[in-house]
């Protein structure tokens, strides 16, 4: 055990701490979905891949065709793949767990330098490499990302997430160093991200309140100094704009306010159910079982039934209790790991109805922020919890 525990300490000191917590990432992610690479095309895979013409030949029209959809990002990563590998899976899902170990490791980067920057907060100091390697671990091999890596098509979310928080890495450099170069890449991977998938809408909000809690340090007029980058960020909203149709019927689309003529789903009985959709969501965050692919969803029709009500009365209990954890205790990290989870789901669970109420993959990227709030919350517990025996030990002596 002393052995063990000199190793640990020798590898945990190295400065190259970081390049054997990528590896540790991958190889447990590649042992988590060694068994997923045969898996077959499934349900959208279908005219996404199978059924699409414009992605077997790489020429101008077809490229054009592409960059004129709603995810352009993904359409061309789905032609990049069909070029290598044609409809051999195998190929594909390399492609899906590739990103997934980056954005793994991209998640490990974050944790840490946010756990750096929020040191007013509390000093981890090394402790804040061993927590963003367990921060990042869950997130890769948790298994309620199974959907998102193992549905090839589900690679919106993984790409999504991909620039999302490169957006954030990009962001944190620019403002430290000043650099012209990390400006520019923020507003790019902020377009790249939305170009991926529609609820990259939050990035501008989620970056304000980044800058706000753990750069500017409440500072408002820092945050405002930098108006002319965060409208460099808001400028993709136009690539979601210019293609999403809230006013649609549902149908292939599957969003839009007027999807009720189709489904008997309108806003009202969105929202109520996806009160309870996000309690599933918690539910398999904390325990990942009867996971499924297609749910049968129970529609809620009003507030006042079981257990809407109480599913409600508990994101009251959340979210009152971050407000008042940074109010009155001077939290910043848990809250903001809250404020990331609901804030992420805000575009698939909350007043647009989409003919599909839950789906697993929705909470790929939103659980970064459980993840965090869950590692912070699990170290001040541990500690509170030492503290709380110490002086029974000093007792006893």
């Amino acid at each position: 055990m002393e052995k063990i525990r000199v190793i640990w300490e020798a590898f945990y000191n190295n400065k190259r701490f970081n390049v054997f917590a990528f590896g540790i990432i991958a190889a447990m992610v590649l042992i988590a979905y060694s068994n997923t690479f045969t898996a077959s095309f499934h349900f959208d895979d279908n005219p996404a891949i199978i059924e699409n013409p414009n992605i077997r030949h790489v020429t101008a029209d077809n490229i054009i065709s592409l960059l004129q959809t709603n995810r352009p990002v993904v359409n061309l990563s789905i032609m990049l793949n069909y070029q290598l590998s044609g409809l051999n899976v195998v190929g594909w899902h390399l492609f899906n767990v590739g990103v997934h170990i980056a954005n793994s490791c991209f998640v490990y980067l974050f944790l840490l330098w946010t756990l750096g920057l929020a040191s007013g907060e509390r000093e981890y100091g090394d402790k804040a490499k061993r927590m963003a390697l367990f921060g990042a671990l869950l997130f890769g091999v948790h298994p309620v990302q199974t959907e998102s890596v193992t549905y090839i098509i589900s690679r919106t979310e993984l790409l999504a997430t991909f620039f999302y928080l490169l957006t954030f890495l990009f962001f944190i450099k620019a403002v430290r160093t000043k650099h012209p170069g990390y400006y520019a890449a923020t507003v790019f991977s902020s377009a790249l991200s939305m170009g991926s998938k529609e609820w990259a809408v939050t990035l501008p909000a989620l970056l304000v309140l980044y800058d706000y809690f753990f750069i500017a340090k409440k500072r408002i007029s820092d945050v405002l100094g930098r108006w002319l980058l965060y409208i460099g960020v808001m400028l993709p909203w136009w690539i979601v704009l210019r293609t999403l149709n809230l006013f649609a019927q549902g149908g292939a689309a599957g969003i839009g306010f007027n999807v009720a003529s189709a489904t008997g789903i309108n806003t009202k009985s969105y929202l109520l159910t996806s009160l309870n959709v996000i309690w599933t969501y918690i539910r398999l965050l904390f325990l990942p079982i009867n996971q499924n692919l297609d749910y049968d969803y129970s529609i809620s029709k009003t507030l006042f039934e079981f257990p809407t009500m109480l599913s409600f009365i508990g994101h009251l209990a959340i979210v009152g209790a971050s407000f008042w954890a940074y109010k009155k205790k001077g939290w910043l990290l848990i809250p903001f790991g809250i404020a990331w989870f609901y804030i992420g789901l805000s575009p698939t669970q909350s007043i647009v109805p989409i003919i599909d109420v839950i789906f697993e993959h929705r909470v790929y990227m939103p659980s970064i922020g459980f993840f965090l709030a869950f590692i912070v919350g699990y170290e001040e517990a541990f500690e509170w919890w030492e503290a709380r025996k110490m002086p029974k030990k000093e007792a006893i002596r």
